[in-house]
């Protein structure tokens, strides 16, 4: 057998060595928050050591994001997609790392020397990240504040505990952990509430199962179940039944990740070569497994990156290229959906703002029904109809001009309304 794929299983052969141990269980956590697809962030050595790179869906355009002798790896998107958490031992133990999506601002979040602390989850609002530490003895998860401030101890146990993975409603931590049984190679696949209550077991497998991952609508979970002597991937809804293998591959799979849109799961696994661990993408039902790294480097820890779901402004606004005739001086009530909850951080820095246009007069227009009192400018989110409200303050000198309001998305991504304001 190939030990490669699944580092997690390696601890029980190789326990004399810290770093080997943390290696062992240092198996990549996601957040399968919904959006659109994104780019697939991973990590490979193909250029002499374990770094963090970034590629296209397709596998197309891959970039390496860090550069450091020590090892970076196991990356893992922000729910908005703007941020990346990664495990490095650049310190000289492992500690868990930010940065932005292009890689630069690699900041230190855990900061805690020769504690060793790995594998991160974000929660979908964006405030808070679950990991795991050694700093109690054994392996525990914990949670921290998205700037490393506040990190707690949730589930205060004396058995193996890693790989938590935050639901996409931000209601449950799925988790594996050797607890039952008192066999080390027993690991079982359980779910918590975020304070780490609640702790109960979904798999209940005489194999070890581990690496889960929630689907983007919280209802299914993939993970890695053995059989035999090989590691396949399968799928549970989220209380654990029907449990179904998707890769049924004589070789060894690895970790999994749900693309933002629910229709893909990326995977790393040994498909094509016993030797070399690529990337690989398939349909949700297992059908369409495609490779998209394919090098002789170990290519590993695939995490998707979730973009905004942005479908177009509700009413009252009308989408371009209508115009929207209102009033100079009113407020008015711009909304729309991301897909969920993405917290109230969603502009890009200095948006939403106005720019002034020539009023076309083939432009079709259309008044803009409701409006508000104009005070300040604010945004505000309904979980009930899964609606942002931005409430636009606009200026009586505006009367007799027409102007567009760009909105710019934390995503890179540009949405425009054009206005006439009498």
């Amino acid at each position: 057998m190939n030990n490669k794929p699944i580092r997690r299983f390696l601890r029980y052969a190789l326990s004399a060595s810290l770093l080997l141990v943390l290696i062992a269980g240092a198996v990549t956590v996601h957040a399968a928050f919904p959006g659109a697809n994104g780019k697939i962030a991973f990590d490979s050595d193909r250029d002499g050591n374990e770094e963090v790179y970034v590629m296209n869906a397709d596998g197309t355009g891959q970039t390496r994001l860090t550069n450091n002798p020590a090892f970076d790896g196991i990356p893992v998107w922000s729910s908005d997609g703007t941020k990346i958490t990664f495990s490095s031992m650049r310190d000289g133990d492992f500690e868990v790392y930010a940065m932005n999506a292009d890689g630069t601002g690699q900041t230190n979040i855990t900061n805690n020397p020769g504690q060793n602390d790995y594998n991160s989850s974000w929660s979908p609002d964006g405030t808070k990240i679950v990991f795991t530490s050694l700093r109690d003895g054994n392996s525990e998860i914990y949670v921290m504040n998205a700037d490393g401030s506040g990190q707690t101890n949730i589930t205060n146990n004396s058995a193996w505990e890693d790989e938590a993975v935050w639901s996409p409603d931000g209601t449950k931590i799925a988790f594996s952990t050797d607890r039952t049984g008192g066999n080390p190679q027993d690991h079982e696949i359980f779910v918590m509430n975020p304070d780490g209550s609640g702790q109960t077991n979904i798999t209940n497998n005489s194999e070890p199962d581990g690496s889960p991952d929630w689907s983007p609508d919280g209802t299914k979970i993939t993970f890695n179940k053995r059989v035999g002597l090989n590691h396949e991937i399968y799928v549970m809804n989220a209380d654990g039944t029907g449990q179904t293998n998707l890769t049924n591959s004589p070789t060894n799979e690895g970790t999994t990740v749900w693309s933002p849109d629910g229709t893909k799961i990326a995977y790393a696994g040994y498909r094509d070569d016993a030797n070399n661990q690529d990337i690989y993408v398939m349909n949700a039902d297992g059908t369409g497994q495609t490779r998209l790294t394919n090098d002789p480097a170990y290519d590993s820890y695939p995490d998707w990156q979730p973009v905004f779901n942005f479908n177009g402004f509700f009413q009252p606004v009308d989408n371009l290229p209508t115009l929207n005739l209102v009033r100079a001086g009113q407020g008015i009530p711009v909304k729309f959906s991301l897909n969920g909850d993405q917290g109230l951080d969603i502009f890009a820095t200095g948006y939403p703002k106005s720019q002034y246009i020539a009023c076309d007069s083939t432009a079709a227009v259309d008044g803009v029904e409701v409006t508000l009192t104009a005070g300040s400018s604010s945004l505000s989110y309904d979980p009930a109809t899964d609606t942002y409200t931005y409430v636009w303050k606009t200026d009586k000198a505006w009367a007799n001009t027409c102007r567009q309001l760009v909105v710019k998305l934390n995503d890179g991504t540009y949405h425009q309304a054009n206005f006439k304001f009498k």
